[in-house]
């Protein structure tokens, strides 16, 4: 009598043993793809080369993938060719609450056959686009920049799954390609300070 009463139990405790592996198996194959994908999407989503003199920045987390994509680039504002002294804009853009890795995520798992070129057209970005003659810190930064120093990264110092930090730099005296994981670099320290300064401009223009 207790041995018929015990099998409902058996079979639902080994369904339950089971069921992990595969929706292991189905995470696997999720991780892999997003993660193949994932890198072409953020550089069309987060573009950091554009025409003429700029400072791009971008940041995203490697692993912790709740961290939402971030870039500013400061460049000069084509609309002003007229001008006697050039002047700079800045374009943020940043993930729209939810990271664009996550929402990747949750858009290949909803329809496990759409290509990432579909899925890249639902992802949700914030975008602000702000002058100098309304943002003083956007030639402030600039300026700011000119006068830093980048020094070497260490050698002998591992950092797992950091924030990462990108800069593309286009100027008349050559380019700059650098990516940083140290979060005192006197480049990544103006980069945070920046992007707050920027924040600041569209909390006041809302």
């Amino acid at each position: 009598m207790y041995a018929h009463r015990l099998l409902p139990v058996i079979a639902a405790l080994a369904l339950f043993s089971c069921s992990p592996r595969i929706v292991s198996a189905q995470s696997n194959a999720d991780w892999e793809w997003v993660g193949d994908s994932f890198p072409s999407t953020l550089h069309e989503m987060f573009p950091l080369e554009v025409p003429g003199t700029y400072v791009a920045y971008r940041s995203h987390r490697d692993l912790y993938t709740d961290t939402l994509e971030y870039s500013f680039v400061i460049a000069r504002d084509a609309s002003a060719n007229g001008s006697s002294e050039p002047r700079f804009v800045a374009q943020v853009r940043q993930a729209d609450s939810i990271s664009i890795y996550d929402q990747m995520m949750a858009l290949h798992r909803k329809s496990p056959n759409r290509s990432a070129p579909s899925i890249q057209k639902e992802l949700r970005l914030r975008t602000w686009t702000l002058a100098e003659t309304t943002c003083p810190a956007v030639r402030a930064q600039l300026l700011k920049f000119q006068q830093l120093r980048l020094v070497p990264p260490e050698f002998d110092v591992i950092v797992l799954h950091p924030l990462i930090h990108e800069f593309h730099v286009s100027a008349g005296m050559g380019n700059m390609e650098v990516v940083l994981y140290d979060e005192d670099n006197s480049f990544v320290q103006w980069a945070v300070e920046t992007s707050r300064a920027l924040e600041l401009c569209t909390t006041n223009h809302q």
